[in-house]
């Protein structure tokens, strides 16, 4: 049951969903017997309203599942690729010419020059835009839902009653 006020939640992010059911009721969104309204009564209510964002919030989902995934990839392939420069980090501490530092200067910006242009590859990836326009949409359905005053009743008495941490 608490799944459908995460969901809910999930929603609220970008879109400030959730802070008007913090104030004042709207008498457009009451009912009668809202008051006497259980937890599981009250969810039941907003399994539509969860059931409309589900896709969006499952897409984005999977989407930042798949980033996340390639920063590890790409966070193991860098420390492979940094760790002959720790070797050349040693030689250059011990070499009095000083030939060796000047080795691994230039390496080390050279490998940092090449990280910075595969973050600036990985933030304009076809993926970082899907996940983007995601959040966006998400942002958009939220902000539209701000405006249903029974929705916005339900979250309240949701709170209310503590639904939210169960």
């Amino acid at each position: 049951m608490s799944t459908i006020f995460r969901t809910m939640a999930a929603g609220c992010a970008g879109a400030v969903l959730c802070l008007p059911a913090l104030g004042t009721p709207d008498a457009g969104g009451a009912k009668v017997g809202d008051e006497a309204m259980t937890c599981e009564q009250i969810a039941t209510e907003l399994a539509p309203y969860v059931q409309q964002m589900q896709p969006n919030v499952q897409a984005l989902a999977l989407s930042q599942q798949q980033q996340v995934q390639q920063a590890r990839e790409k966070l193991a392939a860098r420390q492979a690729e940094r760790l002959p420069l720790s070797a050349m980090a040693t030689a250059g501490a011990l070499d009095p010419t000083g030939a060796s530092k000047r080795a691994y200067v230039a390496a080390e910006m050279a490998q940092s020059a090449k990280e910075r242009s595969e973050d600036a590859a990985a933030a304009n990836s076809p993926l970082a835009k899907q996940a983007d326009a995601q959040r966006k949409q998400l942002a958009a359905q939220g902000e539209q839902m701000q405006g249903n005053a029974r929705l916005q009743r339900l979250l309240q008495l949701g709170h209310q009653k503590g639904c939210d941490k169960k």
